[in-house]
C-alpha cells in the first residue's frame, strides 16, 4: 500500500473496497494465506458456522445470545451484511466492536496481506477474526456471507455446521437449481462434526456430503422439532435428549421465530445439552438476539411500520405469513430491490390487495433495480395506486403523509431499502417514533459499543 495508512473506520472500509478489481471473487486461497500470517486462534470446540438462504443471521444471533446468557460464555458474533451500523457485523459479548478497535485490526490485516489482493469481504472478515482471536473469546458464531463452500467465513473450521433452509438466490454465483445451491451450502460441513438442516429433510447434496464426511446430520422434524402447546399459547421444543416445554411466544406474529429458535436450540444441544434455553431463559435470549430489520415493527405517528430485509420469493412468503397473522389493515408498501433478483417472484409472494397503495423506489445500492422496472413488476398485482419515488427517504416521507392513524406501512425488498428506511424513521421526533431497540426512557438509541 502506497502512502499513509487510513486513519478511521470509514477510510479503512473505502480502502478495502479498492483492493480487488471485483466486488466478489469466491475462493479460500487468498484468505487462507493471510490467516496463516495472522496466526488466528479460534476457540477449540466452540465455533458455529451458519449458512442458508434465509434466516441465517437471526439463527446465528439466537445461538450467540444463548451461549452468552444461558452458558455464560464470552462470545463473538459475525454477521453479514449490516443494516445501518457497520458494528452490527462484528460483535463481542453482545456489543458492537468500536470503530477504533476495528481500525487497529484493519491495520494488522493490511500489514499481513502484503500484495495479496483481498476482496472487501475478505478484508473485513479477516479483521473481525483477528479481533476475536486477540480477545481470546470462548465461542465464535459466524454467519456465512454468500454460499458456503468458497465463502471467506468458511476458512475457519466450524465445530457445528448449521444450514437454515435452501431457496433460490444469488444464482449467478450459486447456480440455478436448488441442488446446486445446496451443494454450495454443504461446503461448510466438516468431517465427523455435527451438521444441522433447519427446514425438514435435507436436500440430497447436503445429506450426501454429510455421509461422505461421516458428519452426524440432524434434520428439523426428524431429530428436533417444535410443537404447539396450551391451545397455541405456548410451544415446546424436542431434541435428541432434551425437551423444553412451556416456551412463550416472543413475537406470535413472526413466522420465522420458532423455526429459527428450534434450529438454534439443536445447535446448542450439539455443543452442550445444558445450554439449551429453558422457558424462563427464552424471552431474554430472544430479545437479546433480535436484529433490526427482521420483521421489525415501529410505531410512528399512529401508524405501524414493518421493516423487513426479505429480498427473494422464499423470504417474501415468510413475510406474507407474518403479516397475515397481524390484524388486517390496508397497507402502504415501500418496495426497492437489487437488480438481478427475482423481482417478479418476490412481488407475487407478497400479500398485496386491491386496497393497498404501493410506492416503488430505488434501493440505496449501485446495482439497485430501477424505479420503472420495480413499477412494471408491481403492475401485475392488485393494488389501489402505484407511486414512484427516487429515494428511500422520499418514499418514506410520502408513505408517512399517506398513512392514517391505525394504518400500516411495510418497507421491504433489500437491506438497502429497510436500512435507509430505519434511519429515516428513527431520525424523526423520538416522541413520534417508538421502536423495540430503545433505552428504558423510550428514546431510540444506537446499539451499544464495546470498549476494547
Amino acid at each position: 500500500m502506497e502512502g499513509a495508512l487510513p486513519r478511521g473506520l470509514g477510510e479503512w472500509l473505502r480502502h478495502a473496497a479498492r483492493l480487488h478489481p471485483s466486488e466478489i471473487e469466491l475462493g479460500l486461497e487468498r484468505i487462507g494465506r493471510v490467516i496463516g500470517k495472522l496466526g488466528l486462534k479460534p476457540p477449540a470446540g466452540r465455533v458455529v458456522t451458519v449458512a442458508g438462504t434465509n434466516g441465517k443471521g437471526s439463527t446465528a444471533a439466537l445461538i450467540e445470545a444463548a451461549l452468552r446468557l444461558r452458558a455464560g460464555l464470552r462470545t463473538a458474533l459475525y454477521l453479514s451484511p449490516y443494516l445501518q451500523d457497520f458494528g452490527e457485523r462484528v460483535q463481542i459479548g453482545g456489543f458492537h466492536a468500536p470503530p477504533e478497535s476495528l481500525s487497529r485490526e484493519f491495520e494488522r490485516v493490511e500489514a499481513a496481506r502484503g500484495d495479496i489482493p483481498l476482496t472487501e469481504f475478505e478484508f473485513v472478515t479477516l479483521a473481525a477474526f483477528s479481533l476475536f482471536s486477540r480477545e481470546n473469546l470462548d465461542a465464535w458464531v459466524l454467519e456465512v456471507g454468500l454460499g458456503g463452500r468458497l465463502d471467506a467465513v468458511n476458512a475457519i473450521d466450524p465445530d457445528v455446521s448449521v444450514i437454515t433452509r435452501i431457496a433460490m438466490d444469488h444464482q449467478d454465483w450459486l447456480g440455478d437449481t436448488l441442488d446446486s445451491v445446496a451443494a454450495e451450502k454443504a461446503g461448510i460441513l466438516r468431517a465427523g462434526r455435527p451438521a444441522l438442516y433447519g427446514a425438514g429433510i435435507a436436500p440430497t447434496p447436503i445429506a450426501a456430503r454429510a455421509a461422505e464426511l461421516q458428519a452426524p446430520l440432524y434434520q428439523a422434524g426428524v431429530d428436533f422439532r417444535f410443537e404447539q402447546q396450551q391451545h397455541g399459547e405456548r410451544w415446546q421444543w424436542r431434541g435428541r435428549a432434551v425437551c423444553r416445554p412451556g416456551l412463550s411466544f416472543a413475537d406470535p406474529a413472526n413466522a420465522a421465530e420458532r423455526p429459527n429458535a428450534s434450529l438454534a436450540f439443536a445447535a446448542l444441544e450439539c455443543l452442550n445439552p445444558d445450554w439449551v434455553p429453558e422457558a424462563a431463559d427464552y424471552p431474554a435470549i430472544f430479545q437479546a438476539a433480535r436484529q433490526p430489520g427482521r420483521f421489525e415493527r415501529i410505531k410512528f405517528a399512529g401508524a405501524e411500520w414493518v421493516l423487513d430485509v426479505a429480498h427473494n420469493p422464499d423470504a417474501g412468503a415468510c413475510l406474507a405469513e407474518s403479516l397475515n397473522a397481524l390484524p388486517p389493515r390496508p397497507a402502504i408498501w415501500v418496495l426497492g430491490m437489487h437488480s438481478g433478483k427475482d423481482i417478479a417472484g418476490f412481488i407475487r409472494a407478497l400479500p398485496l390487495n386491491a386496497r393497498d397503495q404501493v410506492i416503488v423506489t430505488r434501493a440505496e445500492w449501485p446495482g439497485a433495480c430501477s424505479v420503472d422496472d420495480m413499477a412494471r413488476a408491481v403492475q401485475a398485482r392488485p393494488h389501489a395506486r402505484l407511486r414512484r419515488c427516487g429515494s428511500v427517504a422520499q418514499a418514506c416521507g410520502q408513505a408517512a403523509e399517506l398513512a392514517e392513524a391505525g394504518g400500516r406501512v411495510v418497507v421491504t425488498g433489500s437491506f438497502n431499502t429497510a436500512g435507509p428506511a430505519r434511519t429515516w424513521l428513527l431520525g424523526q421526533s423520538p416522541a413520534k417514533a417508538a421502536n423495540p431497540f430503545r433505552n428504558p426512557e423510550g428514546v431510540a438509541q444506537p446499539a451499544a459499543q464495546l470498549k476494547l
